[in-house]
């Protein structure tokens, strides 16, 4: 189990999450918080509404 309860993630570990698992809930098991930076949600939408890993976003 993590040390910490919340995390600051980039867009690569959340795009694997997506390519391995096929979700993020993997993220609510293990952490009370997930924040997200602005950029980085912008990396994951810049391939538009069908881009991978969007929906799952």
């Amino acid at each position: 189990m993590p040390e910490t309860e919340r995390i600051v993630i980039n867009a690569a570990p959340l795009i694997a999450l997506v390519a391995a698992l096929g979700d993020l809930t993997v993220l609510q098991s293990l952490y009370t918080q997930v924040l997200v930076p602005l950029e980085v949600c912008q990396e994951i939408l810049a391939g538009g509404s069908s881009g991978f890993a969007v929906a799952e976003f």
